[in-house]
């Protein structure tokens, strides 16, 4: 195995337990019937008004043109990676994108989410207490990644914002099968890097939501990650073995892992491929599809 890293959590992370009466206090969103974009079809930006909040918060979405009322097409919620926007999963790769192609030709509906704010989904965001395992990086630390023209530095995200982008994919997933009468058996989560890591426990926290999980690029130390929560919802580990970010063995060794406490975990390396976009090669996304279309109920 290479040398790694573990990194920890930004901030100590306050549970959902929590914060459970402030939600709890506010009714969950609901789609906007009386919007020029309801029900519509094809790639469009979305927001909704994040409860208790009142901000809104953006989401990408791609619904199949054979979409209708009467059909119950199957649901992929995406979580991004690191401090990006929710249109970046449609932009893998750079050169040749293939989200929303593959939503189209494989008849489901897609939606990417924010995170709340998008600072609260880098490394140990997301609401994930469980460290991700990184490449060491070479150099002086930090190097190229400071902020450049001496700005002020965004403010940092608080326990509530990471609480709070773990809600926003469980909203944003409810706000599509309602709108697009969304097969509930069919309701699926993938996400790559630290969106990855989201897979991971959104997945553990709330299984029976999930028929299946497929995280990228997202190895987690996991001494005491709770896999037997995951006995019900198969998931896919996607890993390409150029990642100079994440260690590619620790993925693999989730995978183990997993296994051995009874879960239907299956690995998929990507010769070749880097960290950004190794799950988006037309062929892997392609695999993801099948393994989705593998599992076309949820486990009891």
């Amino acid at each position: 195995m290479r040398n790694l890293t573990i990194t920890a959590p930004l901030a100590a992370l306050l549970s959902l337990a929590s914060l459970g009466a402030a939600f709890a206090q506010a009714p969950a969103p609901v789609p906007d019937s009386k919007s020029a974009q309801y029900q519509s079809k094809g790639e469009q930006d979305r927001t909704y008004i994040f409860p208790g909040t009142g901000e809104s918060i953006a989401y990408h979405i791609y619904v199949p043109m054979k979409w209708s009322a009467n059909t119950k097409l199957p649901l992929v919620v995406v979580t991004h990676g690191a401090n990006q926007p929710p249109t970046a999963p449609f932009q893998r790769p750079m050169d040749n994108p293939t989200l929303a192609k593959t939503a189209e030709a494989r008849g489901y509906l897609v939606a990417a989410v924010t995170g709340y704010h998008a600072n609260a989904t880098g490394v140990g965001g997301w609401n994930v207490s469980y460290p991700m395992v990184q490449v060491p990086r070479q150099g002086p630390a930090g190097g190229g990644g400071g902020r450049r023209g001496g700005g002020a530095a965004p403010a940092p995200p608080t326990t509530e914002d990471f609480a709070r982008a773990e809600m926003d994919v469980l909203y944003v997933a409810d706000l599509m099968a309602k709108e697009y009468n969304a097969d509930p058996n069919r309701v699926y989560l993938m996400g790559n890097s630290s969106g990855g890591s989201a897979v991971w426990n959104i997945g553990v926290k709330f299984p029976q939501r999930w028929t299946a999980i497929s995280p990228s690029a997202a190895p987690l130390d996991d001494a005491t990650f709770p896999y037997e929560k995951l006995k019900t919802v198969p998931v896919l580990v996607v890993h390409g073995d150029m990642d100079t970010t994440m260690v590619f063995d620790a993925s693999k060794t989730m995978v183990d892992h997993a296994k051995a406490r009874g879960v239907d975990a299956t690995w998929l390396p990507v010769a070749g491929g880097k960290h950004t976009d190794a799950w988006a090669q037309p062929e892997i996304v392609t695999q993801i599809f099948d393994f989705f279309d593998k599992h076309p109920t949820k486990a009891r």
